[in-house]
C-alpha cells in the first residue's frame, strides 16, 4: 500500500481512453476504426486535454514512439502471416526441395534434377540458407537434417498427408526465408500503380488473410499495409 499510496489518482483515466475512441468513431468518414485512428485521436487529446507541459511531453512520447514501435512489431508479424499466405506455392516447393536435399544428403545419395533430370549430389548452401534462419549451425546440421527426414517419412509410411507446416522448426524457417527480402515484401504493399498482375493477387491474398485471421475489413487491411510500407520497409 505504501508504494501505491497515489494508485487511481494519476495517469491516464479510463474515460480519457473512452473519449478518445469515441473521437476516432466520430471522424471516421469509413465508418470504421484502426489502431492507427485510436492512436492519431489519443495524441490529439493529449494535445489538446493534458495541461501539465511534463505530462503532455510523457504521454506524447509514449504514443509516439514506444507504443508506434510496439505496434510496428505487432503489425509486422501480422503482415508477415499474410505474406507468407500469400506465397502458399512457394513456401510448398521450399519445403518439397528441402526434403529431397536433406534426404539425399543423409543417405548420402544422389537425387534427380527437377529440370534437367541429371543426377545430382544434395545442395549444401541450399539446405544451409534454410536452416540458418533459424540458427542451425555447424554440426547441429547433421542431426537437424537425420531428424526432419526420419520424422517426415515416418508420417509417410502412417499414411499422412505432409506439406509445410508440418514440422514446426522447418517451417518457421521456411518463413524466415521467404520474408528475408523485405524487398519483396516492399514491392507488393506499394501504390498499386506499380503492381504487375501476379503482385496484385498476392497483394489481394494478403489482405483476404488480414480480414479471415484479425478480423480487418478491407479498407481498414489496407490502411494498415499501406501503413507499414511506409514504416517498416522503406529503406529496402
Amino acid at each position: 500500500r505504501d508504494e501505491v499510496e497515489d494508485e487511481g489518482m494519476t495517469g491516464i483515466s479510463t474515460r480519457f481512453i473512452l473519449k478518445s475512441i469515441d473521437a476516432a468513431l466520430a471522424d471516421s468518414t469509413k465508418n470504421m476504426i484502426t489502431p492507427l485512428s485510436i492512436r492519431d485521436s489519443l495524441i490529439r487529446q493529449v494535445k489538446e486535454q493534458i495541461v501539465s507541459p511534463e505530462d503532455r511531453k510523457f504521454y506524447l512520447q509514449f504514443l509516439q514512439k514506444v507504443l508506434h514501435e510496439e505496434y510496428l512489431s505487432i503489425l509486422e508479424k501480422e503482415i508477415t502471416k499474410a505474406f507468407v499466405s500469400a506465397y502458399e506455392e512457394q513456401a510448398e516447393s521450399l519445403f518439397d526441395n528441402y526434403l529431397d536435399h536433406a534426404e539425399a544428403y543423409v543417405n548420402n545419395t544422389t537425387l534427380k534434377d527437377r529440370v534437367t533430370s541429371e543426377d545430382m549430389r544434395a545442395d549444401e548452401n541450399f539446405l544451409t540458407s534454410i536452416e540458418e534462419q533459424i540458427g542451425i549451425k555447424g554440426s547441429a546440421k547433421n542431426s537437424f537434417r537425420a531428424d526432419i527426414t526420419s520424422y517426415m517419412f515416418s508420417k509417410l509410411r502412417r499414411g499422412d498427408v505432409i506439406d509445410w507446416r508440418s514440422y514446426g522448426p522447418l517451417k518457421e524457417a521456411i518463413e524466415s526465408k521467404l520474408v528475408a527480402s523485405v524487398r519483396d515484401i516492399s514491392r507488393i504493399v506499394t501504390k498499386s500503380k506499380s503492381r504487375d498482375n501476379k503482385q496484385q493477387k498476392k497483394f489481394n491474398a494478403m489482405v483476404q488473410t488480414l480480414i479471415d485471421t484479425y478480423g480487418y475489413n478491407e479498407e481498414s487491411a489496407e490502411e494498415v499495409i499501406k501503413f507499414a510500407s511506409n514504416n517498416l520497409w522503406r529503406d529496402s
